[in-house]
């Protein structure tokens, strides 16, 4: 939690400091390097989102050594188009050509895992989901990859492309790649959250409001009380009643389910929830 807030706050307070130099350079009259500034607090506020991202996916525990690769890979990114923003003028164009490679190197790494964490916290149960998760995972690493490659080896990157196939068919197969990518981004979060509707739709075959009767626990008062949150009657002792039915690791209520399979995700049903055997269990309890 403390981390996640760190980077929240960094990337405000950089927000807010652009903000107020912008406003500042466009009412007034100043003198200085104010550019240099501007472009200064808006790579520190870009690259405090991609901290945060990671800081959010480290906090559920997922992927956590690709998360800190992530923010070490950022910070790096930052600290060197930040020296290009101020000090270009102490190194030649050729030096300079080759540290800003670096910085889009480790930028484009930086953001890959931020989306690729972000991405694993849409825990899917569906084959098919999951496919499509992974799947748009994979794209955008492929195309990552393949940006890295042109940035750090440009000339022989053309070169191969060039031999291999035709410079228009390779343009045209990355934005496909893109379109893929963009279109499994958009769709990803969307079947998680039709995987949640249909487990929420998948309602207990007992009422919500169920009345039961119960002896307190404390003054041995026997009465009637409906689930959910209430108080004995006599001594106001606070009691809560929950009802739960077996469900499936994804959500799938297993009420009357015959077969040992999950229908929604086909995890094996343990013995103990199956119908048969709640069946078998009543029969001889009565």
């Amino acid at each position: 939690m403390k981390l996640r807030t760190t980077f929240l706050w960094a990337m405000i307070l950089s927000l807010s400091a652009a903000a107020l130099i912008g406003i500042v350079v466009l009412l007034l009259p100043v003198y200085g390097p104010t550019d240099e500034i501007l472009i200064s607090t808006a790579l520190f506020s870009a690259f405090s989102l991609v901290a945060l991202c990671c800081a959010i996916v480290l906090e559920k525990r997922r992927l956590v050594p690709l998360m800190w690769i992530g923010i070490v890979a950022g910070a790096v990114a930052m600290l060197i188009w930040l020296f290009l923003v101020w000090f270009d003028w102490t190194i030649g164009w050729e030096w300079g050509e080759r540290v800003a490679r670096g910085g889009g190197v480790f930028t484009i790494f930086a953001c890959w895992c931020a989306y690729c964490g972000l991405m694993s916290l849409a825990r899917l149960s569906h084959r098919l989901f999951k496919g499509v998760k992974w799947g748009t995972i994979g794209i955008w690493a492929f195309l990552a990859f393949v940006w890295i490659v042109a940035i750090c080896f440009e000339d022989w990157f053309v070169a191969l492309i060039e031999s291999l196939i035709d410079e228009d068919l390779a343009a045209r197969l990355m934005g496909v790649l893109l379109i893929l990518g963009a279109c499994g981004t958009v769709v990803t979060p969307i079947l998680w959250r039709v995987q949640a509707l249909r487990a929420a739709a998948s309602r207990e075959s007992v009422p919500v409001e169920l009345r039961m009767q119960i002896v307190c626990p404390r003054c041995h008062t026997q009465q009637e009380l409906l689930t959910g949150r209430s108080k004995c009657a006599k001594c106001g002792l606070r009691i809560r009643i929950t009802v739960e039915e077996p469900r499936c690791q994804c959500g799938y209520l297993l009420y009357k389910l015959e077969g040992d399979t999950c229908p929604e995700c086909g995890r094996k049903v343990p013995v103990e929830d199956r119908w048969a055997a709640s069946q078998s269990a009543g029969g001889e309890d009565q």
